[in-house]
């Protein structure tokens, strides 16, 4: 009877042994499982647009179409950084792993200034949501902060003037300072703009030649101004080609016309701009 009970007690501390394996595996295996669930990933479609149709030997616009070079922030909800680093970087690692929740994904190239003849910046962003353990899919299309403005001096300007040249102002960035072109300038300006666009305005300053002045109550005068303005966007270009309008009479008849020519639009209006003779 004593080895019977004996035999019994190790029994029943063997099926103990192997109860206590089996829940601890469970457990085990559950806890691999919530920890999974509680992950999920992340695939990034990037996108560049630079829309620029005038071309420019000072900035390589080229270099902002490769998305390779494009900075990429992702963040989440709490404001932590789960991510920074070039997309090159970025698409050896993904899928990204990250746990569940909600981020804002923002991508970039260049920097910004209120206006430059050496670069722009391209940006976007956007927020996506991981909510299971799958791999969720978020786009980020980036377009250019500034648009783009240039000057085209007809070469008869010389004829009538001495000197001539271009202030454009007006916008948010700029505040009160200019971006100034002279008649010798050919690097276009990029200037930053708000989301909607924004009206630049366009000062030219001429001087011209003696035999050109204008005659006003007895004085000939050489100096004059002309303005006007555009409305300009995001990633458009617009270009002022000025020539001079000259008709001979006593009291001077010079005069310049001035083509806008919009990237967006095959149709050119030339405009004749009075111009206000200062004494």
């Amino acid at each position: 009877m004593r080895k019977n009970v004996i035999f019994m007690c190790l029994s029943v501390a063997w099926v103990g042994l192997f109860s206590s394996c089996s829940f601890d595996n469970q457990f085990e295996d559950e806890a691999v499982e919530q920890s999974t669930n509680r992950k999920g990933k992340v695939t990034l479609d990037l996108a560049s647009s630079v829309d620029f149709v005038t071309s420019t030997r000072a900035v390589d616009e080229s270099s902002y179409q490769n998305i390779n070079n494009y900075t990429v922030n992702i963040v989440d909800s709490r404001g932590q950084n789960k991510f920074s680093g070039t997309y090159a970087t970025l698409q050896s690692r993904l899928p990204l792993e990250l746990d569940l929740g909600s981020y804002s994904i923002e991508a970039f190239y260049g920097t910004e200034y209120a206006a430059s003849r050496d670069g722009f910046k391209v940006e976007g962003s956007n927020t996506f949501t991981i909510s299971a353990a799958n791999t969720v899919t978020t786009t980020v299309n980036c377009t250019p902060t500034a648009g783009k403005v240039l000057v085209a001096f007809d070469p008869s300007m010389a004829t009538y003037y001495d000197t001539y040249s271009v202030d454009f102002s007006g916008t948010s960035a700029l505040g009160g300072s200019v971006a100034h072109w002279g008649k010798d300038d050919t690097a276009p300006y990029y200037l930053a703009l708000s989301e909607a666009g924004e009206t630049v305005t366009y000062t030219i300053y001429l001087t011209a030649k003696a035999e050109y002045a204008t005659l006003q109550e007895g004085n000939k005068n050489t100096e004059a101004t002309a303005t006007g303005s555009f409305t300009l966007q995001r990633n458009t270009a617009k270009k002022l080609t000025i020539k001079p309008n000259y008709t001979p009479t006593t009291e001077g008849g010079l005069a310049i016309t001035i083509t806008i020519d919009d990237s967006t639009n095959d149709k050119t209006i030339d405009i004749e701009v009075p111009v206000s003779w200062i004494n």
